[in-house]
């Protein structure tokens, strides 16, 4: 009698849990609910109004900045120069200003066609890959003075480009083909071995140079966007670390020497949570072990940082940022290199006096944990922009000064993290490629391959 007495109060349980999510503001329950909600701190519900003026303040940046000869979006505020990761970063706030009602359909429509007939037409390098930085007027390659120049490529932001097109194809399938039609241009043969290993080159003298440039986190995170399109990447999966001790907590970082590699080994906010807010840390395809990885290195990821905001009275929020002066860009770590809390310019040396509370990884956070140290960080945070432009970098740790540098990436996150929220989860909802897809078709074309190491052609050939 008790048994069944608790599976009727079970069962109603259940229907009360389901009608107060259905019947939830805007259905925000219900896709709580649906999403697997039970399992997660993260905030997932419509924009307050707070929130949407965020927003709007960060799509004013892109409002700027737009080229409108190409469609390409500035990398920094008033400065025509743009990456492949920017370029990735553009079609993802392009997606949340239409998600988030700060484009109409039509404006959308002109945007992301400008956009993709630019991308379809990107002056690749010698070796037909993507260079690593173009002039966002005439997308040819330059040099951070702005002059013409030879590139060479990168894997890490030809990755982020990729992934952004697939979350398009996925939320405006209308344009799949022509966003196929992108990486059918590309030369995967110097980029991935056969072994599923991911490969940059650099120039040096004239001459690419190529390397392993990924490193733990950063490799993980390309890897699923390189199998998001088929690719077998493999090895890029599972890079060589070993455990560090922040706070009494074991954490995975790199375990090549940067010393002889000529890499920086960190462990910081980005790649650990952009795979919770585009997959939740489930990127398709990917094995349960790398699933269960990428989501308890992103726990000790924001626990270290609660921890020294607990312990030691610091706000932190870790990122990389961009600065008006040298040394211009800084990642900033939990772990680098071998110290806890260290802040690296691109020259190599140690700047600790230039650490930040830098606002994307505050919104990263913020919105995937739902907790008093997130609440924390937006507080010191929420008025660092100006409306008619955009967000600032960030917050100085050391002084409590203003980074009032204003860059795409930044507000592209700010804008991407609040998807998420009114998404009520991940961005993708399956991520698959379709069989019938026009990419599918012509990588599977026996009488007519495209013959540059794309899935289902013979395995690329080893880099060199």
């Amino acid at each position: 009698m008790l048994k069944t007495l608790a599976r009727w109060l079970a069962v109603a349980l259940v229907i009360l849990l389901i009608a107060l999510a259905l019947f939830s503001r805007d259905g925000a329950g219900w896709r709580w609910l649906t999403k697997g909600g039970w399992h997660t701190s993260a905030r997932i519900d419509s924009l307050t109004p707070q929130e949407q003026a965020w927003a709007r303040v960060a799509w004013r940046y892109f409002e700027n900045n737009t080229q409108p000869q190409t469609g390409l979006v500035n990398g920094s505020d008033k400065q025509p120069r743009v990456t492949l990761w920017q370029m990735g970063d553009t079609l993802i706030a392009l997606l949340a200003a239409r998600e988030l009602g700060l484009v109409q359909e039509a404006e959308f429509d002109a945007r992301l066609t400008r956009l993709l007939g630019t991308l379809n037409r990107l002056t690749l390098t010698e070796t037909r890959t993507p260079g690593r930085l173009y002039s966002s007027r005439t997308a040819t390659p330059v040099d951070f003075s702005g002059k013409p120049a030879k590139s060479g490529w990168s894997a890490k932001d030809m990755a982020r480009l990729m992934l952004a097109l697939r979350l398009t194809a996925e939320r405006a399938p209308q344009y799949r083909e022509y966003l196929d039609k992108i990486v059918l241009r590309w030369n995967f043969c110097p980029v991935m071995d056969k072994e599923g290993e991911l490969w940059s080159a650099s120039l040096q003298d004239g001459q690419p140079v190529v390397r392993e440039e990924l490193r733990l986190g950063e490799s993980e995170y390309a890897a699923s966007a390189f199998r998001l399109w088929g690719f077998p990447v493999g090895k890029a999966f599972t890079p060589p670390s070993r455990n560090v001790i922040i706070y009494q907590r074991s954490l995975p970082v790199d375990a090549r020497d940067p010393r002889t590699t000529w890499q920086p080994s960190l462990l910081t906010t980005l790649p650990a949570m952009l795979p919770g807010l585009e997959f939740g840390w489930q990127p398709p395809g990917v094995p349960p072990e790398v699933q269960k990885a990428l989501r308890d290195r992103a726990e000790g990821v924001w626990l270290s940082q609660k921890s020294r905001w607990e312990r030691d009275k610091v706000l932190t929020a870790r990122a990389d940022f961009t600065l008006a002066q040298a040394p211009w860009h800084v990642e900033d770590s939990v772990w680098g290199n071998g110290y806890a809390w260290n802040t690296l310019g691109d020259d190599g040396k140690y700047y600790p006096r230039l650490a930040q509370v830098t606002t994307k990884a505050v919104f990263m956070l913020w919105t995937l944990w739902d907790t008093e140290y997130t609440d924390a960080l937006m507080a010191v945070t929420t008025h660092l922009n100006d409306p008619l432009r955009g967000w600032f970098e960030g917050r100085v740790e050391a002084t409590g000064d203003i980074n009032s540098t204003i860059t795409l990436s930044t507000n592209a996150m700010v804008l991407e993290a609040l998807l998420y929220k009114h998404n009520a989860g991940p961005l993708f909802k399956d991520g698959l490629m379709d069989d019938n897809s026009y990419f599918t078709r012509r990588t599977t074309d026996e009488f007519n391959p495209p013959g540059l190491c794309l899935p289902g052609e013979r395995a690329a050939r080893a880099a060199p």
